[in-house]
């Protein structure tokens, strides 16, 4: 009588043993190959993504630059239609026709003005260099012969063309997004699940809010400085009081390089009128930015955005090493935006603490 076989490790027991059936090694290993498959696919693709997301970083920020503007826009066009009854559409056209007249305003004030200085200034430097001995105006003449001129203009130029068409970008997509807040934001919720898209609304909300008084605090310094600055430079008799003022406060967006860019021009017309005048003016600056970092800022962020000074440090360095002078440009913002997000979907959704930002008093 013939004894039955053992059933190998790749045979399947009788149904009544009680015993899980064994998988054939050959459709194991095919199983664990696929699974390693998918997991080198999503390695793969989340690679590829940060990789696209840094080429295109340029353009984000733009984008996100349009983003302020928008929530500057919509936020002004909200007061005139609370306070004249009128439609969405026209109060944003008021708003914008009011800012057109300001910017086009001072950009007029600040041409003629600055145009007058420079013809001064170049007055003052021609006069200076007659006063030269005549061995060190001529050493100084061939050198500046040598000055690449030609690629330094053509530099500057198409860096101009640069500025001007991001410019283009940033203002049509403030324009698009104030129009239409409404449809972006559901655009934007319909790429999140159904079950989150009303965190999704909450979080936007909380992160637009937080960026409007970020806003408010900005303007508020941006105004007091050039305000500062102005009058300073007016009792100090430097020429083109105004419009230095409105650069100083145009400047003070850009945090930490700002106001130095802001004193170059102020130096050089004070220079052109005197040494000592230019020691003033360096002195206004240095007084005026203590100020503005010791008393101004401290009060705005502790009655509009509790941002903690490090934060700031930070976000500064690493946007400036990261995407340049754009990047310190939107340091501050873009940290707002990802404090909103930690404090809310981390801090309040996984820990389940309160958050810590944007505070209550804020």
């Amino acid at each position: 009588m013939a004894t039955p076989s053992r059933p190998t490790a790749y045979q399947a027991t009788p149904p009544g043993g009680g015993a899980a059936q064994t998988e054939p090694p050959a459709r194991a290993g095919r199983g664990e190959l696929a699974v390693f498959t998918w997991k080198v696919l999503i390695v793969a693709g989340v690679a590829a993504l940060g990789i696209f997301l840094w080429r295109i970083s340029g353009t984000l920020l733009l984008i996100f630059t349009g983003v302020l503007f928008a929530i500057l826009l919509q936020r002004l066009t909200g007061y005139v239609q609370r306070a004249t009854g009128l439609g969405h559409g026209w109060s944003l056209a008021i708003v914008l026709l009011t800012l057109v007249l300001l910017v086009g305003g001072g950009g007029w004030l600040m041409g003629t003005s600055m145009a007058s200085q420079l013809g001064q200034l170049q007055e003052q430097v021609t006069k200076a260099m007659g006063m030269l001995p005549d061995g060190w105006r001529d050493r100084i003449m061939e050198q500046g012969k040598e000055w690449p001129w030609m690629n330094q203009l053509s530099s500057f130029a198409s860096g101009l063309v640069y500025v001007v068409g991001d410019a283009v970008v940033v203002m049509f997509a403030a324009l698009y997004l104030a129009a239409s807040p409404g449809l972006y934001q559901r655009g934007v919720v319909l790429l999140v699940p159904p079950r989150g898209q009303k965190r999704a609304c909450e979080v936007m909300d909380v992160a637009g809010d937080s960026l409007w008084k970020w806003l408010i605090g900005q303007l508020v310094a941006m105004a007091a400085v050039g305000t500062m600055i102005a009058v300073g430079l007016w009792l100090l008799g430097i020429p083109s009081a105004l419009a230095l003022g409105i650069v100083a406060g145009l400047m003070e967006f850009i945090p930490l390089v700002g106001p130095f860019l802001a004193a170059v021009p102020a130096l050089l017309i004070g220079f052109a009128q005197s040494p000592q005048d230019a020691l003033w003016v360096a002195g206004l600056y240095l007084v005026i930015q203590q100020i503005e970092g010791n008393v101004i800022t401290p009060l705005l962020q502790k009655r509009v955005v509790d941002l903690p000074p490090v934060v700031t440090i930070g976000a500064i360095a690493a946007g400036g090493v990261l995407f340049g002078i754009m990047g310190m440009f939107l340091a501050t913002p873009l940290a707002v935006v990802v404090l909103v997000l930690v404090n809310l979907l981390y801090i309040e959704d996984k820990l389940g603490q309160p958050r810590h930002f944007p505070s209550d008093h804020s």
